[in-house]
Formats: structure tokens, C-alpha cells, sequence
């Protein structure tokens, strides 16, 4: 009730949206629907790619409204902070840990060092006598050869110099005895020395022509460019006319059932179709093909590559080279000579071209690039951190997968950071793509794609227990440990906890392995003990081997519960170190 006027009070109603607003939310829901499939499809539906998308509609959203935008705008600030921050810390985090493994690694490497300067100094010691003997055999021969008078370093005539007694070099030894036949050498030696002497007259010319000489190919090439465009020109006018006077003709000869406008329109029609027959749209089509072979079109084909490359027309010979009939040009070679000329020219990226053309042209089903050319047009791309060029050849498809290609980019992703997750997305599907599952599964553990990961290593029936151990020792998480060792949607472990404390004790991750055995430890008296007794994997030699590394690494308390409930065993007898008896009948009590 109202109580200034005794009426009943009206309701309050949510406000009405307006259509302005009504068709923003519906082009918002629109947009996330299609960059959720879009990110799906290319196999980067995670959580960096999502906080772009929404960051993204909160733009939009802020874009839109009027009275609220400083304070949205201050909140979407503040997040972006936060992620900012987390993501610097996140890095921070493996360049730490990587620091830390350095450090840790040194007094090992310094040990290998100072083991391997020791045997270089062996080998230098031994190079030294070998040598010393060396020496004292080669002087001992020169004073011989001086006391008999043959001495090589003694000057004197061209016979001292010759040994007549070898043979003459390109003859028979009953030739050189022939003198005819010296003669007929003679005048063949000098024949050759003529003609080199010419070569060098009429084949080079001097340096300082080299300018001239490319103006002038520069300027053959606008001319031969301009009168192709002509000829083209001419024969497309020459077929249209050829169609004209076809339909006429025809028109002539039949029962003139239609009108001479309409049987024109219809030839006129056929253009596209004329297009196709007429203009040559492969390298082979000639105006008179019984003048040419197939062999002199690949010639000029190639003659004409080389002048666009040699002219610095790096695109047109990169385009040129990529659409190359039979793909004569799509090759090493090509790429070798790219290569040259970026080096010669270090203000453009020629090879960068041509591996643009290259893909750009190419598909898995239509013209392949094979894997060489693959790793090298790659390793030119993340070179000029091209890494979006990267991506989208990997996505369209357009290049051969490899385990070696996916081994350089997810090593690429290693040393940049900032590029670290998408190199590893990339390698991920590359590997799937080679039936990699190995290396495919680490890959998504490593961008904490733990659970995918286990139902694509379940689901994978080849997947074995050398993989699994490979996942471990290069990705130990507590969460990917957890998954092993437990049974996952009905089916085993994949791992005994014994198998994946032995594989991380003896690696940089064996704190991971001892975490494990004290979390169980804590379950209770029973637990530790339940799943000793149960692990059917590991031996019990394998338990006495683990308490060992578990004293050794500080956990007394560990050690003696594990080995209390291996020697509480029927048939176990731990065997003193000291007791030389013992280790003679030890294989009795085993």
C-alpha cells in the first residue's frame, strides 16, 4: 500500500531491452560461437585462447554502454593485470627451474670436464711421442738420402726436379717410349693451351660490365612481359571472333528454328568455355605446339626463372618456382639458390618468399611438399619469428608432417617463452598427425592437459609401458602421477606405485617419487603396507631398493616402515653388507 495516498503500489518491472540492445547480445553470442569453433577446429580451444576471446567481448561490451564504461573499463584493467602478472610468473617459474637444473647439473659436468681434460692431455702426450718419432724417422732418411747424394731439397737442373723414371701423366708407358706418339701429345698439350687461352678471350667478360648487362636484361624481360600481354590479348580477340563466325555458319547450314541474335547470345556464352580452350593456362600450351616439345618449354620455363631470380625479382621467381610444371622447380636446388641470394642480399628474406609460394601452393592431397623442404621452410619462418606463418601452414594443411618437424618446433617453443604454448599446440598435432603418441601425450601434459592426455593415452591401444614411464620421468606432476597409479574410468593403472617411484628415484624428479610414498604413508598404518603387498609389478628387491634410496635421501622414517614390511615377509631375509657368508648363499634365501 501506498501510505501517503492509501493506494495499492504498483509492481516494478525489469526494464525492457531495447532492439539496439537485443541485437548486440544476439551478435555477441554469435561471435563466441563461432571463435569456440573456430579455436576447436585449429586445436587451440584452451585457456589462453578463451581469455583472449572473452577479453575481446568485454571490449565489446564496454564499447557499448555509456554510464558504466570507466568503471568496466578499470575492472577489465585490473584482470588484465592479474593475468599479466600470473603469466610473468609462470615464466619467471621456468626460467627459474631451468636455472636451478643448471646449478645443480655443474658439479657433474665439472667432474666430466676435468676427466675429459685428463684423457686430452693422454692423447696430447702420445700425439707428442708419435710425432717426436715421426721426426727422428724423417731426419734419419734425409741424412741417408744426403750421404748418397739423392738429397730432394738440393738445387739443381729440371732433371733434378722430374723423375724421368715416373710416367708422363694422361700417356702408356710403351707411348712414352714412342716418339711419334710424344709429338702427337705435344701438339695436343698445346692444342688445349690455345684453346683455354681463347676461352678466356671470348667465354668472360670484365666485371664492370655486369651493371650494363643487367639493364638490358632487365629491360628484354619488360619487353618480352609486354608483348606476352599482347599476344594474349590478340588470341582471346581471335577466338571470340572464331566463336562469331562459327555460330553464323552454323546458323547457315541449319533449319534456322531460332533467330540469328539468339544463336549469337548463345555462342557468346560459351566465353568462359573459350577461355579455358584458347589462352594457354599451363606452361606446355603454345599458339603452334607443333613447333615446340615439351622438353624446350621446360627450358625456357627455367631460363625464365633464372632471369627473374638473377634480375633481384626475388616474388616473381618465388611464384614462378612454386607453380613450376612436373615441379622441376620445387626442389633443394631452388632452395639453394634462394638462399644464395639472401645471403648476397641481406635487406630482403628471398628464401622466405619462396617457402611462402611454395606452401601457398601446395595442400596434403595436391602438389606435397616433401618433409626436407618442410623442416627448412619451417626452420626460415621461426628464424624471422614468423610464428603465425608457422601456424597457419600447420593448420591448412599445407606442408608434410614429421616427427622430426614436430622435435624443432616444440625446441623452438623450449628457448622462446613467449611463444611456448603455441609451439607446443602445434607439435601436439603434429605428432598425432604421425601417429606419435608418445610424444603427442607429453606434449598436452606439458600445457597442463593432464586429463586429456590420459584418456588419449587409455583410448591409444599401442600405448605402452615404456611410454607411460616416458611421461613420467619428462612430465612428473603430482596430478599426471595421481592418473598412472590409480585406476582411470574402469580400467587398471597403468603404472604400480613401485614402477613410478623406481623410475623418478633415479631422475632429477625423485621428490616427487618420495612425496608420493609419504602422502600414502599418511593414509594410515595399513595403507603403505596394502599397496606394497599389492604391487605385483614391483619386486620386493625393488622395495628394498627403494628404502635404500629413501634413507639416502633423508626419509629415515620411510625407510625403516618400508623395510619392516618387506622383511615381515614369508621367505625375506635382509643379508648383512659385512657378512661375506651371507653374500655367498644368498641367492639359498632369495
Amino acid at each position: 500500500m501506498n501510505p501517503s495516498s492509501g493506494l495499492p503500489r504498483a509492481s516494478v518491472l525489469p526494464p525492457i531491452p531495447s532492439a539496439r540492445d537485443r541485437a548486440f547480445l544476439e551478435s555477441l553470442q554469435s561471435f563466441i560461437r563461432k571463435e569456440k569453433e573456430s579455436l576447436l577446429s585449429g586445436g587451440q580451444y584452451d585457456a589462453e585462447q578463451r581469455c583472449i576471446m572473452y577479453s575481446h567481448v568485454f571490449d565489446k561490451v564496454i564499447g557499448h554502454t555509456s554510464g558504466y564504461k570507466p568503471i568496466l573499463t578499470t575492472i577489465k584493467q585490473e584482470y588484465d593485470e592479474i593475468i599479466n602478472a600470473i603469466k610473468r610468473g609462470r615464466r619467471e617459474e621456468v626460467l627459474l627451474h631451468r636455472k636451478l637444473r643448471t646449478l645443480a647439473s655443474e658439479p657433474a659436468t665439472m667432474m666430466y670436464y676435468r676427466k675429459r681434460a685428463s684423457e686430452l692431455r693422454e692423447r696430447i702426450e702420445l700425439i707428442e711421442r708419435n710425432s717426436n718419432e715421426i721426426e727422428r724417422q724423417i731426419q734419419r732418411l734425409r741424412d741417408e738420402r744426403r750421404v748418397s747424394g739423392t738429397d730432394p731439397e738440393k738445387p739443381g737442373t729440371a732433371e733434378n726436379l722430374m723423375d724421368p723414371a715416373q710416367p708422363i701423366p694422361g700417356m702408356k708407358i710403351e707411348d712414352s717410349l714412342d716418339m711419334e706418339a710424344l709429338t702427337k701429345y705435344r701438339q695436343h698439350l698445346e692444342e688445349r693451351r690455345q684453346a683455354l687461352k681463347d676461352a678466356i678471350k671470348t667465354r668472360y667478360v670484365p666485371i664492370h660490365l655486369k651493371e650494363e648487362l643487367d639493364e638490358k636484361l632487365a629491360l628484354a624481360l619488360q619487353e618480352k612481359e609486354e608483348e606476352e600481354f599482347i599476344n594474349n590479348k590478340l588470341i582471346l580477340g581471335y577466338g571470340k571472333r572464331r566463336i562469331v563466325a562459327d555460330a553464323i555458319s552454323s546458323w547457315v547450314k541449319s533449319d534456322k528454328c531460332i533467330s540469328l541474335e539468339e544463336a549469337l547470345s548463345l555462342a557468346i556464352a560459351k566465353e568462359d568455355q573459350l577461355k579455358d580452350d584458347v589462352i594457354p593456362a599451363d606452361v606446355f600450351d603454345d599458339t603452334d605446339p607443333g613447333k615446340i616439345t615439351e622438353g624446350k618449354s621446360l627450358l625456357e620455363y627455367v631460363e625464365r626463372f633464372n632471369d627473374l631470380l638473377l634480375s633481384g625479382q626475388y616474388k616473381a621467381a618465388a611464384t614462378h618456382a612454386a607453380h613450376s610444371p612436373r615441379g622441376i622447380l620445387r626442389n633443394v636446388e631452388t632452395m639453394e639458390k634462394f638462399k644464395a641470394a639472401e645471403d648476397r642480399d641481406g635487406q630482403v628474406f628471398p628464401l622466405l618468399l619462396f617457402f611462402e609460394a611454395l606452401f601457398g601452393s601446395s595442400s596434403l592431397t595436391k602438389h606435397p611438399i616433401n618433409g626436407i623442404l618442410t623442416l627448412e621452410g619451417v626452420k626460415c619462418a621461426l628464424s624471422r619469428d614468423k610464428v603465425d606463418l608457422v601456424v597457419h601452414w600447420v593448420t591448412q594443411q599445407r606442408i608434410t608432417f614429421s616427427e622430426a618437424l614436430g622435435d624443432f618446433i616444440k625446441e623452438y617453443g623450449d628457448s622462446e617463452p613467449f611463444h611456448e604454448s603455441t609451439c607446443l599446440a602445434l607439435a601436439q598435432l603434429i605428432y598425432r598427425k604421425c601417429c606419435n603418441a608418445q610424444k603427442a601425450a607429453l606434449c598436452m601434459c606439458l600445457q597442463d592437459q593432464v586429463q586429456g592426455a590420459l584418456d588419449y593415452t587409455y583410448q591409444y591401444k599401442r600405448f605402452s609401458l615404456d611410454d607411460y614411464l616416458f611421461l613420467l620421468k619428462n612430465c612428473p606432476t603430482a596430478e599426471l602421477i595421481h592418473g598412472l597409479t590409480r585406476e582411470w574410468n574402469g580400467k587398471p593403472a597403468a603404472l604400480s606405485v613401485g614402477q613410478a617411484v623406481l623410475s623418478l628415484i633415479y631422475t632429477d624428479h625423485k621428490e616427487y617419487g618420495f612425496q608420493l610414498l609419504e602422502n600414502i604413508h599418511s593414509c594410515g598404518d595399513r595403507a603403505l603396507e596394502q599397496v606394497i603387498l599389492n604391487d605385483v609389478a614391483c619386486t620386493l628387491e625393488g622395495w628394498v631398493e627403494i628404502a635404500a634410496e629413501c634413507l639416502n635421501n633423508g626419509y629415515r622414517q620411510l625407510s625403516e616402515r618400508i623395510r619392516s614390511i618387506v622383511t615381515s615377509q614369508d621367505g625375506v631375509v635382509e643379508i648383512s653388507s659385512k657378512d661375506e657368508d651371507a653374500k655367498i648363499m644368498e641367492h639359498v634365501f632369495m
